[in-house]
């Protein structure tokens, strides 16, 4: 309830998406948080720029964005909490579910218009309804080896040529190397054709497209890598296996995350990165996690903090965010930017950035990870049909959501 009055409050008080007419609550006073380290310090940068305009004291904690959601559940109500709080946008559902946030009521259009669709899908609810402020996005590219591809891979089918000659697995030696079994990571190849995880952008639980042909000629695609990562899928699952045949130089190209940045440069590989090559005439499409900022069900001064939500997401805190922290946000302006720079790792990021998607924020999300990691597993290890293995797959995830829906 007093969500949907702080809501209808708000709304009364805005014109049409015009920030210039809004101003912050008498006395208002504003609790934010943000993720430790580099974030911080942005935050508290961003902080002193919002109160010097609007007048309005702003303190920062440190939280980590996947326990705020938590936090706001279990202690809201009861407890001091955030008034904007950052987290990862696969938590809204869970957020939206426990009713701790508010609508974005200031900026919708212009997150619309001006920010990719991978952080405009994440910022929404199954409605199509807003709630989210996207910040800052992560996504997977390719790190290589400059010594062994000097140019990097413009196509999967050139890394194919290449590894003909370089892969040897009993040297483990391999041409290009992900985690074979999680769907996070083979994600790419399922959605190649268009194969998908859950319709209308991942809202809707009752479509699911993991055992569509799409996603079958994926999946078949991506075995004409197996002659040349001839791995068990459980003997690279560990990151820091995948992570050290490529700094002894046994794989040439290996794909990862921002998270992986520090320890490869200090792996004394001659590094490159890039987004990934296309196969067979279409992008590699990874899944993006954005981070999105939200305004707390439980603020007493909403008007302040939807102003502060939409403040931090304006293309100069943008960029002052990515100065600060080198993460990269979804704002086309600021990307297109950020594409000219000199530093490859900002580059790749933004590049693949532009051909990624925003992994689906429903609840439902969480029933994919285990029966695909088994179909892919039975499909590379096993020699399983790919098409049995994956409506395997989806029948668990169908059977499992008729369950919870069921209750």
């Amino acid at each position: 309830m007093k969500k949907t009055l702080l809501a209808l409050m708000l709304a009364a008080a805005l014109p049409a998406h015009a920030q210039m007419d809004i101003q912050p609550e008498d006395g208002a006073s504003l609790l934010i948080w943000t993720d430790r380290g580099a974030h911080t310090e942005f935050m508290e940068y961003a902080a002193g720029e919002f109160s010097r305009e609007f007048n309005v004291p702003v303190t920062v904690n440190a939280v980590p964005p996947m326990d705020t959601i938590k936090r706001l559940i279990q202690d809201g109500g009861s407890a001091k909490v955030g008034d904007v709080v950052e987290f990862e946008h696969d938590l809204l559902g869970a957020a939206l579910a426990a009713g701790v946030l508010m609508e974005n009521l200031v900026s919708s259009d212009r997150i619309e218009a001006e920010f990719t669709q991978g952080a405009i899908n994440a910022a929404k609810d199954a409605q199509g309804v807003m709630y989210g402020f996207p910040v800052m996005f992560n996504t997977k590219i390719m790190y290589y080896n400059k010594d062994l591809l000097p140019e990097g891979v413009a196509t999967v089918e050139d890394m194919i040529t290449f590894s003909q000659d370089f892969s040897n697995a009993e040297e483990n030696k391999y041409g290009m190397l992900w985690d074979i079994q999680n769907f996070y990571d083979s994600r790419m190849f399922v959605s190649l054709f268009g194969g998908y995880e859950f319709g209308n952008n991942g809202t809707n639980p009752q479509d699911i497209g993991l055992a569509s042909d799409f996603a079958v000629k994926g999946v078949q695609a991506m075995l004409e890598l197996k002659p040349y990562v001839d791995a068990n899928s459980a003997d690279v699952r560990n990151p820091q296996v995948r992570r050290g045949l490529f700094a002894e130089g046994k794989v040439a190209a290996l794909v990862d995350g921002p998270w992986a940045l520090a320890g490869l440069q200090n792996s004394g590989v001659n590094l490159g990165m890039q987004a990934m090559p296309s196969f067979k005439g279409q992008e590699l499409r990874t899944f993006q996690t954005v981070r999105l900022a939200g305004v707390s069900s439980f603020t007493e001064y909403p008007r302040a903090a939807q102003l502060f939500a939409d403040f931090i997401t304006t293309d100069e805190m943008a960029m002052k965010r990515h100065e600060m922290t080198n993460a990269v946000p979804p704002v086309r302006n600021v990307m297109n930017e950020l594409s000219k720079s000199d530093n490859e790792f900002i580059r790749a990021m933004v590049m693949q950035g532009a051909q990624a998607d925003a992994m689906p924020g429903i609840a439902e999300m969480g029933y994919v990870w285990q029966p695909m990691q088994a179909a892919l597993s039975q499909i590379w290890d096993n020699g399983g049909d790919v098409k049995a293995s994956l409506e395997s797959a989806h029948n668990v995830i169908a059977q499992q959501i008729q369950m919870q829906s069921s209750k």
